[in-house]
């Protein structure tokens, strides 16, 4: 700059002492944000129900109680014992005779009957699958997303 010349952001002053001010600028930024759809995506969950075959395991319990007459006369009562898969519970009376006596008039057998049996059922199940869809822009129009997979 030449010292003749003033710069354009310098007022010159008309006192006669030579005065000269400065205009000082100061310049402030202000810095935003602003958003703007460029694309969405979305993503729905379906359920499918499928009846499938499910093979499986039944187990079943009978019990089978058999009354066998013994009419026998005994010294003591004996208590339930068990032969087997045959639970045998004794049934005492007295009979009168000459003289009382303890008699076992009958034995009741109780048996129990496992049995297994394999059996297929039909069985209602469901499969979730997911469908993401992307689409451009606001107005655009949904698509499968090719990169979700």
């Amino acid at each position: 700059m030449n010292p003749d010349e003033t710069p354009s952001h310098v007022t010159p002053s008309t006192d006669s002492s030579d005065e000269v001010r400065l205009a000082a600028v100061q310049e402030e930024l202000a810095v935003g944000v602003r958003t703007t759809e460029t694309g969405s995506v979305r993503v729905r969950k379906v359920v499918h129900e499928e009846m499938q075959p499910v093979s499986m395991r039944l187990a079943t319990e009978q019990v089978e109680v058999t009354r066998v007459p013994v009419n026998q006369a005994v010294d003591e009562r004996a208590e339930p014992r068990r032969e087997g898969d045959t639970l045998i519970v004794p049934v005492y009376e007295y009979v009168p005779v000459v003289r009382m006596q303890l008699s076992l008039k009958e034995e009741v057998h109780i048996r129990t009957i496992h049995t297994q049996q394999d059996v297929v059922q039909q069985v209602l199940l469901n499969s979730e699958e997911l469908i993401v869809e992307r689409r451009e822009g606001p107005d655009g129009e949904w698509k499968p997303d090719q990169t979700a997979e």
